[in-house]
């Protein structure tokens, strides 16, 4: 299964570098010397780039999800599948956006977006899943550390796409600042959840009963002590000390801890 996980990550690669291809091709070439033509170029340009970055975060998201998988099974390789097959449309849909930007087709567009990242949140949890034996742990970290930025992505789709019924031309542009936003708010996510799934068992319960403030600042002071040890492995003994006495020293972690005691 390792070898054959290897030759799912190229295939996959190979996919995401064809729909980006397939969209650059698609651009509108202008064949006479007429402004408008010009002017649909450029808007076709616009839209490439809405839909490039939306390809490239969700390949960078993925290679840092399957970067530590050894293995893959079935289950997973269904999920994939069906996830690059909803990803494989993105070249039609930004095509029919760019000839005719209209409430159909921006609709078409952002369910099509929905679909695609529900698909990834899905396919994310699976892969890490199956790296991690105790399978209540990872489930309650997965929602702790995804969550709060899942919610706010969904949310925030959700209110363009009823947006996008009224002002669809408009929201063509605020498509373009999703993935960037996605990308800010989500580079983090994975190795937070490797961190702390490797904590020990009580300071994973501290971690996982912190408020959503408290749990941004300890997350931030721990991404701080990682990269002060980066490069020098995830079990230095020194970057494990730092992170201990981190959360013994939070105050919120230490009132809980008062409190149990």
């Amino acid at each position: 299964m390792e070898k054959l996980k290897e030759r799912m990550d190229a295939f996959s690669d190979a996919v995401i570098a064809i729909i980006i291809t397939i969209m650059v091709l698609e651009l509108p070439i202008p064949k006479h010397d007429l402004f408008s033509e010009y002017m649909q170029f450029g808007k076709a340009v616009g839209i490439f780039f809405i839909s490039f970055c939306f390809v490239a975060n969700i390949w960078y998201q993925h290679s840092m999800l399957f970067n530590d998988a050894k293995t893959m099974n079935d289950h997973i390789f269904i999920r994939e599948f069906i996830f690059l097959a909803f990803l494989s449309l993105m070249p039609i849909f930004t095509k029919i956006i760019t000839y005719d930007t209209n409430r159909t087709t921006v609709l078409a567009y952002e369910i099509l977006n929905i679909i695609v990242n529900g698909l990834f949140v899905r396919l994310s949890y699976a892969v890490i899943k199956q790296k991690y034996t105790d399978q209540q742990d990872i489930k309650r970290i997965f929602h702790k550390v995804y969550g709060n930025h899942n919610n706010f992505l969904g949310y925030a789709s959700i209110t363009i796409l009823v947006l996008a019924y009224f002002f669809p031309k408009a929201m063509v542009v605020v498509y373009l600042a999703m993935p960037v936003i996605s990308f800010v708010t989500t580079r983090h996510d994975y190795t937070d959840l490797q961190d702390v799934a490797q904590l020990p068992k009580n300071e994973k319960e501290q971690f996982l009963e912190t408020s959503g403030s408290s749990l941004r600042e300890l997350r931030l002071m721990q991404r701080e002590i990682m990269r002060k040890y980066r490069g020098k492995g995830r079990n230095n003994p020194e970057m494990q000390a730092e992170l201990t006495a981190l959360f013994q020293s939070h105050p919120e972690l230490k009132n809980k801890r008062g409190r149990r005691f």
